[in-house]
């Protein structure tokens, strides 16, 4: 017998009080106001629906909110308990943010500290009385967070590295956020504003069972039907009892499996059963086929019926990494093996939907995964300065068919480390176990990464931590050290080192894991966020979020003499939207050339966590800029492509390439290959493209014209559609120079320090 109350709902409150280091004594009493609040929820949101904050997103709003930090603050509802004889009753928790402590009635159940694991209380009998309860929980505000201890050594080097190095605000060499692990990114980036969130940001239960209380479900199977159970168990008694298995589809037709096993039960202890399906169906990535998922249903039943019950989905799948076909001998593997099958990666960076988590509801999920999964996106990297997403998020790309690369939430160490302190890595295994044991069961969750941007040698003690929870936890996905590592590349030399956008077509990284360039959103995004006067030009405003307006000029204006740089605010979007388009082409269609030397690619990035001038291609308010559109073709399974030296030509000079077959699907293709150079018709003919491979076609010319040069290609075939197009006019000025790139870069950042 389980029965799960739901305590996500408006019935809660909200009050603040003086801020005390943690553990803080209860001081409920104090609290002088009590707001109405809601749960999953944050502070800032509960006074932004009650107008005592601006909403943080618009103009500068963000600082009048900044006072929200100074204070601690309680949360509280009634809850109605009727337990029966023998019965239990538990408090779930699945996020709060970041040190808490639970109080049923006046009574301490817990304290905690940490964003991503889950929080299990159980009521003590004695104070389980029948009637209304008071659940009260207290959350440290964003200045009672832990602060870093440095010794000497580590200070100096704050000192001289904070003052010389070109590094952005957030990027101070110890930075605070580094002495916790709530999400990064919610000290500030450079997408994203500082909103130190505070409050229960995830989902809330009460749970009653009789004697036995099932705390975990974890499901391994493979797409041969083998099916293995392990199931936690806390029981208050020793007993002989059985266990029930159910077995349904999820999202596919087919009969039900049952099976019955006996079972001992202990005081606490994990139980493993073998199971085999009959006509398994493996789960699969949207390209490749079915995403089919199964449901698990697990119920204790002693001589007087049900004790408790779980239910979870989970799929039939494997996941490995294999070397890459032509890579160098003895490089790190990184070909995505899923069910024995090769798989090319056209990723995509995901960050957190919103600087305010909380806020994400599973229609926000669905909306943004479905847009990823008509960009023909196959795998998103949940970037390790975001978030463990909620459950929401794993169990549509599980039923949409979404590869997730998991990062841990560690990230821009930079040639700094993370702590080494006793408490920290206690801390860090305590969130790493729960982050794996939370998602394990979602086939979608193919890689495990220790986060990003940080040097694994010089913090082996976090990745040793990481290593031993995913081996312990899990033991059936890879692990990566961190995002770049082992032959991965974050390419920024475009952008940050101002470089031309040719040098993607130099990377040799078997992986590319981040590239991209910034872009403005479209003009009625602009106005929702932006003063009047900012809808001009770039200004201050655009700065505040996150405009690094120097660099968007380099690439949006590559034509522009120096006395037109200040073009008209319409025509800047479209510069600037058409660069990023441009340089997102060349990188993924160098990756996809490249295949299978290069394993696959994901861009910088998707989405972004408010109104922001990034490089996202989806802005805060979901419209999507060129680029988007752009990627639907660049990551058709099938590509066409045209491969030639993108610069100037004048009228009459032949532009020669070369066109590229690219087919990600494991079946031949046979299809009409046509090209037009702007509206003649230049090639057509037959094509077969073979199963998983990436083959140079026909060498091609084509006479420059004075006005326009559009290039469109196109492959129609049964069940085939591609198309791609090229601007022959469009080219980047700029110089692939290193050197000239990182004087630009150090000028720049010299007129920010000035």
């Amino acid at each position: 017998m389980r029965e799960i109350f739901s305590l996500n709902d408006s019935q809660w409150f909200l009050g603040a009080v003086a801020p005390q280091t943690f553990p803080a004594p209860n001081d409920f009493a104090r609290v002088e106001g009590w707001l109405p609040a809601t749960v999953p929820g944050d502070v800032r949101l509960a006074l932004l629906a009650l107008g005592k904050i601006p909403d943080p997103f618009l103009g500068r709003n963000n600082d009048a909110s900044q006072w929200v930090d100074a204070y601690d603050w309680w949360y509280r509802r009634d809850v109605a308990l009727d337990l029966q004889e023998n019965a239990r009753a538990f408090l779930l928790f699945e996020g709060i943010d970041y040190q808490s402590a639970v109080y049923w009635d006046n009574e301490l159940l817990g304290a905690h500290v940490g964003m991503f694991s889950r929080q299990l209380y159980e009521i003590p009998r004695a104070a389980a009385t029948k009637g209304m309860h008071r659940l009260a929980v207290r959350v440290s505000g964003g200045k009672q967070l832990p602060s870093m201890k440095l010794n000497p050594l580590e200070r100096a080097w704050q000192m001289f590295a904070g003052n010389i190095l070109p590094h952005p605000p957030q990027a101070r060499e110890f930075p605070e956020r580094y002495a916790t692990l709530k999400c990064q990114m919610s000290f500030g980036w450079d997408f994203a504003p500082r909103v130190l969130t505070c409050g229960i940001w995830d989902e809330t239960f009460l749970v009653q069972t009789r004697d036995a209380f099932i705390r975990d479900v974890w499901v391994q199977g493979t797409p041969d039907g083998r099916v293995r159970v392990t199931l936690e168990v806390d029981a208050t008694r020793r007993c002989d009892a059985h266990i029930h298995f159910r077995i349904a589809p999820k999202n596919f037709d087919a009969a039900e499996q049952s099976f019955e096993l006996p079972l001992h039960l202990e005081q606490r202890g994990a139980y493993t059963f073998a199971l085999q399906l009959d006509k398994p169906r493996a789960w699969n990535p949207w390209d490749r086929g079915e995403p089919n998922l199964y449901t698990l249903t697990a119920r204790i039943i002693d001589s007087a019926g049900e004790m408790d019950a779980r239910e979870t989905a989970f799929g039939l799948r494997t996941i490995a990494l294999a070397p890459n076909p032509g890579a160098p001998r003895n490089a790190a593997p990184w070909t995505f093996v899923v069910n024995g099958q090769p798989e090319f990666i056209r990723g995509a960076n995901w960050v957190p939907a919103d600087a305010i988590p909380a806020r994400v509801t599973r229609d926000d999920y669905a909306a943004l995964l479905q847009l990823a999964r008509d960009a023909n996106i196959n795998l998103l990297r949940v970037w390790g300065g975001g978030l463990k997403e909620k459950r929401a998020f794993y169990d549509l790309c599980d039923a949409l068919g979404i590869l997730v690369w998991q990062e841990f939430p560690l990230a821009g160490a930079g040639i700094d480390y993370f702590p080494r302190d006793k408490n920290y890595r206690a801390l860090l295994r305590q969130e790493a176990s729960a982050i794996v044991c939370a998602l394990r069961n979602h086939p979608s969750v193919v890689l495990w990464c220790g986060g990003n941007e940080f040097i694994p040698r010089l913090n082996r003690h976090v990745t040793q931590i990481l290593r031993e929870a995913v081996t312990e936890r899990d033991g059936a996905r890879p692990f990566k050290l961190s995002s770049p590592s082992q032959n991965e590349s974050h390419n920024w030399r475009v952008w940050h080192g101002y470089a031309n956008t040719r040098d993607y077509e130099k990377d040799d990284a078997l992986f590319f894991g981040e590239f991209g360039l910034q872009a403005a959103p479209n003009a009625e995004t602009l106005a929702r966020f932006l003063p009047d006067a900012s809808l001009t030009a770039p200004d201050a405003e655009w700065t505040y979020h996150n405009a690094e307006i120097e660099k968007l000029r380099r690439y949006a204006l590559p034509h522009a003499a120096p006395s037109e740089r200040e073009i008209p605010l319409p025509e800047f979007i479209a510069a600037s939207q058409n660069a990023q388009l441009r340089g997102l082409q060349c990188a993924i269609e160098a990756a996809r050339r490249n295949k299978p030397r290069v394993a696959g690619c994901a861009f910088w990035q998707f989405n972004e966590p408010w109104y922001s001038i990034c490089w996202s291609v989806l802005d805060y308010a979901r419209a999507p800029k060129r680029a988007y559109y752009k990627i639907q073709e660049l990551y058709n399974p099938v590509l066409v492509s045209f491969h030639y030296p993108p610069r100037p030509y004048r009228p009459g000079e032949n532009v020669r390439g070369t066109i590229w077959l690219v087919n990600d699907t494991l079946r031949d293709v046979a299809a009409t290959l046509t090209v037009w150079h702007n509206e003649t018709q230049a090639l057509r003919q037959a094509v077969v493209l073979s199963a998983n491979c990436a083959r140079a076609g026909a060498a091609m010319e084509f006479a420059f014209q004075r006005g326009a040069n559009a290039l469109r290609l196109e492959l129609r075939g049964e069940n085939v559609f591609s198309t791609n197009e090229y601007d022959l006019n469009y080219f980047d000025r700029g110089s692939s120079n290193p050197l000239r790139g990182l004087l630009q870069s150090a000028a720049a950042w010299l007129r920010t320090r000035t």
